[in-house]
C-alpha cells in the first residue's frame, strides 16, 4: 500500500515538473515574438536626409515630414518635424547642421520611424525620402528607406 502512494506522489511530482517546463518554454517563445524594447531616456542623435535624385541649383534636399522613436504601440517621441511649405521649405541635408542634439523619450523604444517627403515645387512631383520604421536595438545608425531616397537616424547615446 505504501509503495502505491509513493508511486502516485512521484508521478504527480514528475507531471508538475513537466508542466512547469512547458509553461516556461511557452513563455519564452511568446516573449521572442514581441519586439524588443530599449529603455527610454535622453536620446542623443543626428539625422541625415538623402535624395540622390535632387537636381535643383544646390542638389540639397528640402525635407518635410516627421522622424520619431516609438514603443511600437501608442507612445512616440518626435525627433524632427517640419511642414511642407512648398517653395519655402528650407534646405536641410542634416539635422542639426553639425554635431548632435537631444530629445527625451519618456517611454521604451522599439522602433525608429521616418515619414519624410522632399519638396520639388515647380520642378515635378515631390519625392518620398522615407516611409516606415526600423527595429531599434540601441545606439547606432538606422536607415529608413523610401522610393526616392532615405533618412538615416544616428543614435549616439540613450540615458
Amino acid at each position: 500500500m505504501r509503495s502505491t502512494s509513493m508511486g502516485r506522489l512521484v508521478a504527480l511530482a514528475s507531471m508538475a515538473v513537466l508542466l512547469a517546463a512547458g509553461v516556461s518554454a511557452g513563455t519564452a517563445q511568446a516573449r521572442s515574438a514581441v519586439p524588443a524594447r530599449y529603455p527610454g531616456g535622453l536620446v542623443t542623435y543626428a539625422i541625415e536626409f538623402s535624395n540622390p535624385q535632387e537636381k535643383d541649383d544646390n542638389d540639397l534636399p528640402e525635407p518635410y515630414g516627421r522622424v520619431f522613436v516609438t514603443d511600437g504601440d501608442l507612445r512616440a517621441t518626435t525627433l524632427w518635424e517640419h511642414p511642407d511649405l512648398d517653395i519655402n521649405t528650407p534646405t536641410v541635408p542634416r539635422y542639426p547642421a553639425s554635431g548632435f542634439t537631444h530629445r527625451y523619450a519618456d517611454h521604451a523604444i522599439s522602433e525608429v520611424c521616418a515619414y519624410v517627403g522632399e519638396d520639388d515645387t515647380g520642378i515635378d512631383a515631390d519625392d518620398v525620402l522615407a516611409e516606415g520604421c526600423e527595429p531599434f536595438h540601441g545606439p547606432g545608425a538606422y536607415t529608413v528607406p523610401g522610393p526616392d531616397g532615405a533618412v538615416t537616424v544616428t543614435v549616439y547615446h540613450i540615458g
